[in-house]
């Protein structure tokens, strides 16, 4: 009868790590590529400290798109209440952007050059 014999194959492969390290490089390349340069522009908290807002500016082309999260207190998630593709009333070289809240917490304002354009209530 013919036995057959395995030959264990060395545990420390070159040819694998290398594969795997050049697999990691491409998808960060990807990802950096892919991944559109941004700004954090205000990080609020509320007055009453239950929660914090962020609000980020992406460049995706000439004119810069907005998100605004949120996020309560002692969460690591934050959620995308707002986004706005591009905001073209005011040059976007002399906007200036800001996030505020309400005394009571409750009422979250996007503004530009000190206009509300935009708000998001928590109370309901």
């Amino acid at each position: 009868m013919n036995q057959r014999r395995y030959r264990k194959g060395p545990s420390f492969d070159r040819k694998r790590i290398g594969i795997g390290i050049f697999t990691l490089f491409i998808v960060y390349v990807a990802f950096k590529i892919l991944t559109p340069p941004s700004t954090e522009v205000a990080v609020v908290a509320s007055p009453d400290g239950s929660k914090v807002a962020r609000l980020r500016k992406f460049y995706y082309v000439s004119q810069p798109s907005y998100k605004i999260y949120c996020r309560e207190a002692g969460n690591r998630t934050w959620l995308n209440l707002l986004y706005l593709p591009s905001y073209t009333n005011v040059p976007h070289a002399t906007a200036t952007e800001s996030l505020e809240w309400s005394t009571d917490s409750e009422h979250l304002f996007f503004k530009i050059n000190g206009t509300s354009i935009w708000h998001h209530a928590f109370n309901q």
